[in-house]
Parts: structure tokens; C-alpha cells; sequence
């Protein structure tokens, strides 16, 4: 069976609306004639030029309500900076940016008050918007009362940090801000290191307000132009065809080793792939893993792989039944061949989801994971339930999501063994979101899931007590009131106490069939250096790549 590789996939960043991925369309020609592939090659043997072949386009670029799309949060992050990033770590020889470890970006440096609920951002001086416009305090100001005035997501998970409005947000001097917290917590950098919280030049923004659009979305959605301060500037936009970063000239920090990377729409898989084995292009996104897999023998191809903090799950929904009954749950995870499922669907690119609390975030364990492949356990189990001679359900898997439909197979296959009919139904993308933000869905195939702040009840939150992200309608009082009082803690003993005992009720519980967490992969010519991963939100950090003659 093929696996798809997800590595690109769109984040649920938690509390992003955001839509499952859709597979790519039909083949397309690959730069649309012989003269695009001349063109290409030529850019490609250029040290000082990237080229990167992507599945789609970018689309909404305003940081603050951008699309969910990853291509455009991609591109926001290599434009745009903020007050503070994950600093930069060696680990097991390679760079990665640490997700529980954050520097000054913006800010050169900050400090808290004793009572750890002012934080204090100093401003590197001389930083400039790319325009040349100075970026200081009243641009940071204009940044975060537009945020909370745009009541989006941003704003939503900077008040879950006890940021509460703009008013708390004070300019001290020019080269001084500071942020009042109701209530000391660790959440605050870890929901601030993103371009959500990217810096807006209020001189370039403000002309383009209007009373239909108060805060220029309109206009931010589709122009960078001025406003952007980070590493990269956007130089043009070919919709539906290609985009182009150059390097900023303005840019405050580490300058980028290369001028300009070129990213060139290929919907097509195979088409990304031929690019790169050719050396058209210096990177390709999004390539099927079994070719991933080819890859790992080339003379010109690497292949680079990090593990990730993706869950990936059957969700069950309390609310449903059969669901409804923890023994059918319980049953169905017994029944589910694992192992399976990552040589088969993932080729071997990942690692087991043992807890929900994923391997990566502090606190996990995987020693409350029962639920080994066991048919008879899972027969008892079911009969238990009350369901001797099994049942009929439906499978839902959004269409066009590979590894879903091939996961949904081989469950289909498993869980027969037990007496449970599967009946695997592919839903057009946004039927499947709305159904599953609904709660709808009394069965089905999640694959899009990693919390930007690598903090266990953050991601406990979201997924097991948020009205908004419990897809499964997990409910249990003892496991919430847990989440409650410890989400804002400073009491790191207390913390973890109460993850490690909320990891073995939710196990029991079986709420989910934790499946997998897919291995971030990428492909790029050898001959690419210096990359960085960043596991919270896994975005290439172009300013670090270099490029040396094939």
C-alpha cells in the first residue's frame, strides 16, 4: 500500500481554524514547457538561489488572520519577526530551534517582575521595517491592539497567556514595552514565538484602513510590501504559478547566505520529485514516502528526517454510540494493528502515539500504553460491551488524505477479525471540518494536530477540554479539573504529578486510538546545507540554508 508523506501538511495550530488538507490536484506539467524547465535548471546551479518545488499556493498573508495553509505560514515566517524566538540548540549534532527554550528576536533581551506577571521587552535599536521605516515600542503597540481589536486566534491564545486586551500591552519609552499578565504562567513565549505575533509597520498599514475595513485586512491579506522586517522580503507573486523571496536588506539579524529562493507551484508529486532527482529544483515538499524511501540510496538527493510532535488518531465519540461504551473504545484499540500501519502506511517514518501526551513534550510516558495488538483481549472486551457478535460502523476520512484511506483499510481489515464491519466513508474536505467541528463525527481519521507550545496541559486543553478541539466528546470531571488547575501553574512537581495522572485516566478512557506520530521528512539536493528544524510548527528557516556548486 502507498503512504503519502504529510510532512507539509496544514497545522491545527490550536484554535486556527484551519481545513484537512486536500490532496493536490491532477498532474500538471511542471513548469509548463520545455523553456520553464531551461529556466530552472539555470536557477538552480545558481549558489546564491534556491529553488523550491511546493504542492499550492500561498494565500491570505495577513500574520495575524492568515490562512491555514502551511506555505503561507511558511512564507510569514521568513518575512516577518517578533519580540521573541526559540533559541537555536545543538542537539545530537544537528541545529534544531528548541521548543521549551526562547531568546530575544525583536527584543534584545527581557525580564520579569518578582511576581512574574510584568514581563518587560527592551528593543534592539536601529531595527528596521523593510521599507527603512524604524521599528520601536508604538509599532509593537499598533501591532497588539490590532490584535486584540481583530478577536482572532492570536488574540485568543495571548489571553489564554493572561495577556488579556491591548491594555496591557504599555509603551514604556521608545525602545521599551511592557505586557501585564493577570496570573504568573509559562505559556506566554511559547504562544508569542510564532507569526501570529509578527511586528506591523503602523505607518504602512494604517493608510489602507477603512471604515468597511478597520484594521486593513484587506489589504494585508494580499500585500507585504513596506511592513515586513524579518530576514526575506516578498519580491514578486505569480498566482498559481511561483512566489520569490529576496533577501532583506534591512534585516537586523543573521543576514541569509543565499539571495533569493524561488518557489515554483508543482501540484503534481511525481512531477516535484523528477524536478529534484534532475536538479531543477533544490528542495521538494510533500513527496510520497515510498519515494522518500527510493531516495535514501542517491548520490545527489538527501533525505532529512526529525521526529516530530504530530498525533495522529481514530477519534471515538462519547456521544455515540457504540462509542459511547469504554469497552467497545477499549476493544477497537486492542483490535488496531500498529505496527502495521507505520511499516505499511508511513514506510517506517514515525514512532507508535503511546500517550496523549505526545513523545517530545515533557511529562510523557509511555507506560500507561496497554493496547497491544490483542484480538482476544479485544473480542472479550467487546462482548463485555455487549456486542458478542460485533457491530456495523463507519469510518469517516476526509478525501484526498492518503494516509487516512490507507489507514482506514487496514483498521477495516483488523477490526473484522473481532466482528466489527467497517464501512469507510470519504468526505469532501470541508464537509468532514464542519462535521468535525461540530463534534459530528461519531468515528474518524485525525492526522492534523501539533500544540505550538510544547507544554503538556496546553495540549491537554485543547484537545481533551476546549469546546472547540474535543472532538470526541471526551468528558471525565477529574481529568478536567486537573487540566483547570494546572494549566497556569508555576509548580512544575505539581504539574507533572497531575500530567502523569491524567495520561493513565485518558489511556483507560480511550477516547482515541493513538495511532502515530509521523517523522518530519524532507528531500533536498545534497549540495543544501545548514538546515534547522523547528519542531513547533516545523517551517524551513531559509536564512540558515546555503548552497555550494553540484
Amino acid at each position: 500500500m502507498k503512504g503519502q508523506q504529510r510532512t507539509r501538511r496544514r497545522i491545527w495550530f490550536v484554535g486556527v481554524a484551519a481545513a484537512l488538507l486536500i490532496a493536490a490536484a491532477a498532474a500538471t506539467a511542471a513548469f509548463g514547457g520545455g523553456a520553464g524547465h531551461a529556466t530552472s535548471a539555470t536557477q538552480s546551479a545558481d549558489t546564491k538561489t534556491l529553488v523550491v518545488a511546493v504542492p499550492s499556493d500561498i494565500q491570505n498573508l495577513d500574520p495575524t488572520l492568515s490562512s491555514a495553509d502551511v506555505v503561507t505560514q511558511e512564507l510569514l515566517t521568513n518575512v516577518y519577526d517578533w519580540l521573541i524566538d526559540y533559541k537555536v540548540v545543538t542537539q545530537g549534532g544537528h541545529q534544531i530551534g528548541s521548543p521549551n527554550q526562547f531568546v530575544g528576536a525583536i527584543a534584545k533581551s527581557f525580564s520579569w517582575n518578582k511576581s512574574h506577571t510584568v514581563v518587560t521587552f527592551h528593543l534592539r535599536e536601529g531595527v528596521k521595517f523593510a521599507n527603512g521605516d524604524p521599528l520601536d515600542a508604538d509599532a509593537v503597540k499598533f501591532t497588539y491592539d490590532r490584535i486584540f481589536k481583530q478577536k482572532g486566534v492570536t488574540a485568543a491564545l495571548t489571553a489564554m497567556a493572561a495577556v488579556k486586551s491591548g491594555s496591557a500591552v504599555k509603551v514604556v519609552n521608545p525602545t521599551t514595552v511592557s505586557f501585564d499578565l493577570t496570573k504568573a504562567n509559562n505559556l506566554l513565549f511559547g504562544n508569542m514565538a510564532q507569526f501570529g505575533h509578527s511586528i506591523l509597520d503602523p505607518k504602512v498599514v494604517q493608510p489602507h484602513v477603512t471604515s468597511a475595513d478597520p484594521y486593513a485586512h484587506n489589504w494585508l491579506g494580499s500585500n507585504i510590501d513596506g511592513t515586513a522586517q524579518g530576514p526575506f522580503q516578498l519580491e514578486s507573486w505569480q498566482h498559481g504559478s511561483q512566489w520569490v523571496l529576496t533577501k532583506n536588506p534591512n534585516y537586523y539579524g543573521q543576514k541569509p547566505k543565499v539571495d533569493k529562493v524561488i518557489f515554483k507551484i508543482i501540484p503534481n508529486a511525481s512531477s516535484r520529485l523528477a524536478l529534484l532527482k534532475s536538479g531543477a529544483v533544490d528542495i521538494a515538499y510533500d513527496l510520497p514516502l515510498k519515494d522518500i524511501k527510493a531516495l535514501q540510496g542517491s548520490s545527489s538527493v538527501q533525505v532529512i528526517r526529525y521526529p516530530s510532535r504530530f498525533v495522529v488518531f481514530l477519534g471515538m465519540n462519547s456521544k455515540v454510540k457504540p462509542f459511547n461504551n469504554v469497552k467497545v473504545r477499549q476493544a477497537i484499540s486492542y483490535a488496531t494493528p500498529y505496527k502495521t500501519i507505520i511499516s505499511q502506511v508511513l514506510q517506517g517514518y514515525g514512532r507508535q502515539l503511546t500517550s496523549p501526551i505526545p513523545f517530545g513534550t515533557p511529562t510523557h510516558t509511555d507506560k500507561y500504553f496497554v493496547y497491544k495488538t490483542d484480538y482476544v483481549k479485544a473480542k472479550q472486551l467487546l462482548a463485555q460491551a455487549g456486542y458478542p457478535n460485533g457491530f456495523t460502523t463507519t469510518l469517516n476520512v476526509a478525501s484526498g488524505v492518503d494516509e487516512g484511506t490507507e489507514t482506514a483499510v487496514w483498521v477495516q481489515q483488523s477490526l473484522k477479525k473481532i466482528g466489527i464491519k467497517v464501512q469507510i466513508q470519504q468526505l469532501p474536505g470541508a464537509n468532514f471540518t464542519s462535521r468535525l467541528q461540530k463534534h459530528q463525527l461519531g468515528f474518524f481519521f485525525f492526522n492534523n494536530w501539533i500544540s505550538i507550545n510544547n507544554d503538556p496541559f496546553y495540549h491537554l486543553f485543547w484537545l481533551f477540554r476546549s469546546d472547540c478541539c474535543d472532538y470526541t466528546n471526551y468528558s471525565n470531571k477529574t481529568v478536567w479539573k486537573a487540566i483547570d488547575s494546572n494549566l497556569l501553574s508555576n509548580n512544575p512537581t505539581k504539574r507533572a504529578a497531575a500530567a502523569n495522572a491524567t495520561q493513565k485516566q485518558i489511556m483507560q478512557d480511550a477516547p482515541w486510538v493513538f495511532l502515530y506520530q509521523p517523522d518530519f521528512v524532507i528531500a533536498m539536493r545534497k549540495n543544501v546545507h545548514g538546515y534547522v528544524y523547528y519542531s513547533s510548527d516545523r517551517f524551513t528557516r531559509y536564512k540558515f540554508l546555503s548552497k555550494t556548486a553540484s
